[in-house]
C-alpha cells in the first residue's frame, strides 16, 4: 500500500467513524481531530491549497468562520469567545478536507449508512434503557428528553430525518412489483426511525419528517404517477398521526401549545412554554441586534448582552438559565453583526441554488432540515449541531454524490 492509498483508506474510515458516532454524541470530535491530522501528513499542499482556493463555496464557508475569529478583536468576554471558537472549528475543517479530498459516489452511500446503522443502535439503546427503567421503576421515560438521554432530542430527531430521507430516496425508482428483501427492511427502519421521531417529540424535528414524507409523496403522485401507491402511502401518513396523538397525548399538548404561541404570540407573554419563551428571547434578541447592527456585540458577548436584556426586561426563566437566543439566524446576527449575518445566509442559499440547478434532492432536503432546525434553535452553539451541518453540508456539497432520478439526467456536484 502507497503512502497515497494509507492516507486515503484513513480519510475514508475516520469519515465512516464519524458519521457513526454522531447519534451517540461521543468520540467525535477525536475523530474529527484525526481526519485533520491525517490529512495534514498527507501533505501535497500544492494541489489542495490550489482546488481550496478555486471554489467559491469554500471559501465563503471559510469566510463565514473567519467573521467569528475577527468577533475575538472587540468581545469583552475573551474566555467565551474562544470557546465558540473551539466549538465552530468543524466549520473550518471539514469545508478544508473534503474540498481538497472529495469521496465518490459509491463511499458517500457507506457514510451516509454509517449514519443509519448509527441512528438504529442509538434508537434501540433509548428503547432498551427506557423499558429497563419502566420495568424496574414504573417510569415512563418513553418521551422527549427522558427518552433522548444520550443526546438532544432535536439533534437526534434531525439525524433521523436525514436518513428517512435518504433511504426513501434509494426506494424512490425501485420498481414496487419486485420488492427485494432489502427493499422491505428499508420499509421496517424507516417505520422504526419514525416511531422513534414521534417519541423523540422534538417539534421542529416532527414538522421536518412530516415535510419530507408530503415531498416524496409529490414525487410518487406528480413525477412517477403512481396514484394508488401514493393515495396507501397518503393514508397510512394520517393513520401514523393520528395514531401518534392518541397513544402520545403529551406529544399532542405540545404541538398544540406551539400552535396556539403561533397563532396568539402576543397571549402567550410567559415563560411556560417553550415556543412562547422563544417569542419572548426574539423580541430581546431584536433590541440587541438593533443596538449592535454592524458589527454584532462580539463573538463571546453575544449571550452576555442577551442576559442584560433579560435583566431589563424581567425574564426570570430565560435570565435564570442564560438561554441564548435560540434561532441560528439571530444568534449570528447578534455575535457578528449584519457582514456577518449576509455572509450566512449565503453560505445556505448558495448551495441550495447548486443542489436544486442540479436536481441534488438529498442535498436540498438537507439544507431544509438545516434551516428548519435553525429556526428555533441555535444550533451552531453546540458541537452536536456544529459537526453535523459542517460535516454533512461539505460531503454533499464537495463531493461527487448525486443520487439518480429516472426521471431527469443530473450532473455530478
Amino acid at each position: 500500500m502507497t503512502k497515497r492509498e494509507f492516507h486515503s483508506s484513513a480519510h475514508f474510515i475516520l469519515a465512516i467513524l464519524i458519521a457513526f458516532t454522531l447519534p451517540f454524541a461521543k468520540l467525535t470530535a477525536g475523530f474529527i481531530a484525526l481526519m485533520l491530522l491525517n490529512w495534514l501528513l498527507e501533505m501535497d499542499f500544492r494541489n489542495k491549497f490550489k482546488a481550496i482556493g478555486s471554489n467559491k463555496l469554500t471559501m465563503c464557508f471559510i469566510a463565514f468562520f473567519i467573521m467569528h475569529l475577527l468577533g475575538l478583536i472587540y468581545t469583552e468576554n475573551i474566555n467565551s469567545g474562544l470557546f465558540d471558537i473551539q466549538v465552530k472549528l468543524s466549520l473550518l475543517f471539514f469545508p478544508i478536507i473534503l474540498t481538497s479530498r472529495p469521496f465518490d459516489n459509491k463511499k458517500v452511500n457507506y457514510i451516509f449508512l454509517a449514519l443509519l446503522i448509527g441512528s438504529i443502535i442509538s434508537s434501540l439503546l433509548l428503547f432498551i434503557i427506557a423499558t429497563y427503567t419502566y420495568l424496574t421503576l414504573s417510569l415512563n421515560h418513553f418521551f422527549y428528553q427522558e427518552f433522548s438521554i444520550l443526546i438532544h432530542p432535536s439533534y437526534l430527531s434531525m439525524y433521523i430525518n436525514l436518513c428517512i430521507a435518504w433511504l426513501l430516496l434509494k426506494l424512490l425508482n425501485i420498481d414496487t412489483k419486485s420488492f427485494s428483501i432489502k427493499n422491505k427492511i428499508s420499509l421496517v427502519i424507516i417505520a422504526f426511525l419514525s416511531f422513534t421521531n414521534i417519541l423523540l417529540s422534538s417539534k421542529m424535528g416532527l414538522v421536518s419528517m412530516l415535510l419530507i414524507y408530503i415531498f416524496y409523496l409529490w414525487y410518487y403522485i406528480i413525477l412517477k404517477r403512481k396514484y394508488f401507491l401514493s393515495f396507501l402511502a397518503f393514508l397510512i401518513l394520517l393513520g401514523i398521526i393520528f395514531s401518534a396523538i392518541k397513544l402520545f397525548p403529551e406529544m399532542a399538548r405540545r404541538l398544540s401549545r406551539s400552535v396556539e404561541a403561533f397563532s396568539h404570540p402576543t397571549l402567550n407573554q410567559s415563560e411556560n412554554e417553550s415556543t412562547a419563551v422563544r417569542f419572548l428571547i426574539w423580541s430581546a434578541a431584536n433590541k440587541v441586534i438593533s443596538e449592535n447592527v454592524l458589527f454584532g456585540a462580539g463573538t463571546g458577548d453575544a449571550k452576555d448582552a442577551l442576559i442584560k436584556e433579560y435583566e431589563k426586561r424581567g425574564m426570570k426563566g430565560a435570565l435564570e438559565h442564560k438561554l441564548n437566543a435560540h434561532n441560528e439566524f439571530y444568534q449570528v446576527f447578534i455575535s457578528i453583526g449584519i457582514i456577518g449575518f449576509i455572509i450566512f445566509v449565503i453560505t445556505l442559499l448558495a448551495p441550495l441554488s447548486l443542489a436544486f440547478k442540479i436536481n441534488n434532492f438529498i442535498y436540498i432536503i438537507f439544507l431544509f432540515i438545516i434551516v428548519f432546525n435553525f429556526l428555533p434553535e441555535s444550533m451552531l452553539e453546540t458541537q452536536a449541531g456544529v459537526m453535523f451541518y459542517s460535516f454533512f453540508n461539505s460531503l454533499l456539497c464537495f463531493s461527487c454524490y448525486n443520487p439518480k432520478l429516472s426521471f431527469q439526467n443530473q450532473k455530478p456536484l
